[in-house]
């Protein structure tokens, strides 16, 4: 862990207080049903988060579909609240993620080895989850809130509260004091839908949920190996080591293209040069087939994925040496090539580019765009900025892309994905105009090389105590812009001077008037 992450594990101390708290089981049910409910459901599994029958638990998983087909492996290693979790995916050459919390921050590691902090309300998500997952809800204030049927079991259905997380709702089995099903945040914009399909036992009289299912996937989350109270060390806690690695050489600002539609950015790949997209909204770095084949880019016999919001895509996992761009050089960086020119590739205006730097290009920098001087730069993140935009705010990197909290409309909390790579304003799916009730100004229809789609101007969108009217805002139906996520383009994101800042969990707005 650099030091420059262990300088802002601080900010979630009030949660590693919940987890002492959640460890000495200070409160109770408020209504009587739930309490016995409660107490029932704490009398199945046969324990509770901190009562010393799992000192440690070291465990294996894996995702499959309903032919057993594995997609993804994974390793878990607790100790009460503190995890580490290192997911492997088919097929990739052992590509593998990690994620975990130390107690006092929750993180993220990518197939690079960049390692960012989760704050705010990924953090809430995150602690109400890691209770749920540790039996550490049985403890928690409760009411009823009515029955509910899940796979023709009558149940009772609870909200739990979780002190400065997000609530969770469980519905119980009364005949067992079995949960069939939890949704953690429930109708906020980290809402998440845990079906519990079995439990095992563990060990005597003492049951874990053993096979899971999330949201809407075909696939089970099902632990094929469990191992109570053995030795964990304290290194296997915590995030891996970089394997990609930055040399800043150069800390001026260089120029870049701003477009209409694009920004684009010049730079070197193993020594080749070529003419790349900025895209915040790319989980990694992603090159055209045709240059990664000329700069000689090693392949790994591994494929890969890439997804838009018009689809995924199958991918070529490769390793480039060396990525210079304006004189700062990163090595050894996993990457993926896909052929750009095949159907457009979700929109890359047949231009040829020659690649899409994403995520893996500011997950290790600090990274300043200012659109109005068509200028970048790049800086060590260990070295503060000397300079930052008044305001600043908690990003969500979990899923290699930055998720940052808005208001739409006055009204509706979403989760915003901040997508340089996207030359829209605001794209949202239906869950937002049908379910929350999204009013725009009004409605026009958009012709776009995907199909027609309904189009309308925002009557406000909310970035912190900044507020834009008018802003046009398309509906399409993409898993990526489901419930409350959605996705601001570059048309809003070309207000700003931006500072973007992954390694310290943060991104830093300075507006230019429009």
């Amino acid at each position: 862990m650099n030091a420059a992450f262990r300088r802002r594990a601080a900010i979630l101390t009030a949660l590693a207080a919940l987890s002492t708290w959640a460890s000495a089981g200070a409160a109770h049910a408020d209504a009587p049903d739930a309490r016995m409910l409660l107490v029932k459901h704490r009398a199945f599994v046969g324990w509770q988060l901190g009562d010393g029958t799992f000192r440690s638990l070291r465990l294996r998983a894996q995702y499959a579909d309903a032919q057993g087909k594995v997609s993804r492996t994974v390793t878990e290693l607790r100790r009460g609240l503190i995890y580490r979790a290192t997911t492997t995916f088919a097929g990739t050459a052992g590509a593998s993620q990690d994620e975990g919390f130390t107690g006092g921050v929750f993180w993220n590691s990518n197939v690079n080895g960049f390692t960012t902090p989760a704050y705010g309300e990924p953090a809430k998500f995150r602690f109400s989850y890691d209770l749920l997952a540790n039996e550490g809800t049985s403890s928690l204030d409760a009411i009823a809130r009515g029955e509910s049927t899940i796979d023709g079991t009558r149940c009772e259905t609870l909200r739990l509260d979780v002190p400065n997380a997000d609530p969770i709702d469980v519905d119980v089995d009364p005949a067992t004091g079995a949960y069939l099903r939890a949704v953690v945040d429930p109708g906020g914009a980290y809402e998440t839908v845990v079906r519990i399909l079995s439990y095992d036992e563990v060990l005597p009289g003492k049951r874990l949920a053993a096979a899971l299912r999330f949201d809407d996937s075909n696939e089970s989350y099902r632990y094929t190996k469990v191992e109570p109270n053995v030795a964990v060390a304290d290194d296997e806690l915590h995030p891996p080591p970089a394997r990609a690695t930055w040399a800043f050489a150069q800390p001026q600002p260089f120029a870049v293209n701003v477009t209409a539609t694009r920004v684009l950015v010049d730079a070197s790949v193993n020594g080749l040069k070529g003419r790349f997209i900025l895209d915040t909204g790319a989980n990694g770095i992603f090159l055209n087939e045709h240059f990664a084949d000329a700069a000689k880019v090693t392949k790994l016999g591994a494929a890969g994925a890439a997804v838009g919001l018009y689809g995924g895509r199958s991918a070529d996992v490769r390793r480039a040496e060396t990525i210079t761009i304006g004189g700062n050089t990163l090595s050894d960086v996993i990457v993926e090539a896909e052929d750009f020119n095949s159907n457009d590739y979700f929109g890359l205006d047949r231009r040829n580019y020659d690649g899409l730097l994403g995520y893996d290009l500011f997950a290790g920098a600090i990274v300043r765009l200012d659109f109005r001087a068509a200028a970048m730069s790049l800086a060590d993140p260990a070295e503060p900025p000397a300079e930052t935009p008044p305001l600043s705010v908690a990003v969500d990197t979990s899923l290699g892309v930055p998720m940052v909290p808005m208001t739409l409309d006055r009204s509706i909390g979403v989760r915003a994905m901040l997508d340089t790579g996207d030359p829209s304003g605001v794209v949202f799916g239906p869950d937002i105009l049908y379910r929350y009730h999204l009013r725009m100004a009004r409605n026009i229809g958009v012709g776009l090389q995907y199909g027609s789609v309904e189009c309308g101007n925002l009557d406000s969108l909310e970035l912190g105590p900044i507020t834009y009217s008018g802003e046009l805002a398309c509906k399409l139906d993409s898993p990526l812009v489901a419930g409350k996520n959605i996705l601001v383009g570059l048309d809003f994101l070309r207000n700003f001077e931006l500072l973007f800042d992954y390694p310290h969990g943060r991104i830093s707005f300075d507006a230019h008037h429009r």
